[in-house]
């Protein structure tokens, strides 16, 4: 961790990427704790103002998009020279960049889910890989979709939508050992009841996948607390399901519960 952080200092202060005081963060820990993103140099720049986004007057806004042009072509071209596509570099520095702009004045912004998902799959993947799988068909949050129409919409009518269609959309699709697992990082901000229809949808997407014969699908549930893990645990009991079979939950640190 050492090393990391003083690489991170280096990409810091390179200008790769943006770094904001985390304040009393969660899923932060330390002295000083830091946030750090790669956004386009926008956020940052509207964060040394002090002022909120929308208080900021049109001049300085010119000033600062002048001021973070650099960075963001800095930025582009390092991620370009690291093989990722031009679309893909927009979208995330684009959703980043919003998500910086709402975090450093406190709005609710995602920023703890997101870190809450990245901390989990950077463990998992790095024990996958370490024991020498491939973590591959990597479908990140907003483009991950396992959304299908219900065969049965009346039998199901709880779990699907108007148009017949049970809706998951999880945190990331991924695929290990010729298995697909999908992730739900849980803060602790979803109401116990809407856990338990967001892990209902999944169970008869898989029942699903059974009748039909598909890929097996694993479902990752990251909790933030233990408190959060005994929740899902006490909704998977009644439904009838076992952690480590089909659903694995997880807190703390998420390799550990992982089957590989």
């Amino acid at each position: 961790m050492q090393h990391f952080t003083k690489r991170l200092t280096l990409l810091w202060r390179a200008g790769y990427v943006s770094r904001f005081d985390a304040g009393t963060s969660r899923y932060l820990h330390g002295s000083r704790p830091f946030l750090y993103t790669i956004e386009s140099g926008k956020a940052a720049g509207a964060a040394r103002t002090g002022l909120r986004p929308e208080a900021v007057p049109e001049e300085t806004w010119r000033t600062i998009l002048r001021d973070a042009a650099p960075v963001r072509a800095r930025v582009r071209e390092g991620l370009l020279a690291c093989g990722f596509a031009l679309p893909e570099i927009d979208r995330a520095l684009h959703n980043n960049t919003e998500l910086a702009l709402k975090h450093y004045v406190g709005d609710p912004s995602g920023v703890r889910h997101h870190v809450l998902a990245a901390d989990c799959l950077s463990r998992v993947w790095y024990e996958a890989r370490m024991a020498g799988h491939v973590v591959e068909d990597i479908k990140p949050d907003g483009i991950a979709d396992l959304s299908a129409p219900e065969p049965e919409p009346r039998r199901y009518r709880d779990l699907v939508n108007s148009a017949g269609v049970i809706v998951i959309k999880p945190d990331c699709l991924f695929t290990i050992a010729g298995t697909r697992y999908a992730l739900e990082a849980e803060t602790g901000a979803t109401s116990i009841a809407a856990l338990r229809l967001k892990l209902r949808r999944y169970q008869r997407a898989m029942e699903r996948d059974r009748e039909t014969g598909a890929s097996a699908l694993r479902v990752l549930v990251h909790c933030h607390t233990p408190s959060h893990a005994r929740t899902a645990h006490d909704i998977l009991a009644v439904l009838g399901e076992r952690s480590n079979a089909r659903f694995i939950v997880s807190q703390g640190d998420p390799a550990a519960t992982h089957p590989n």
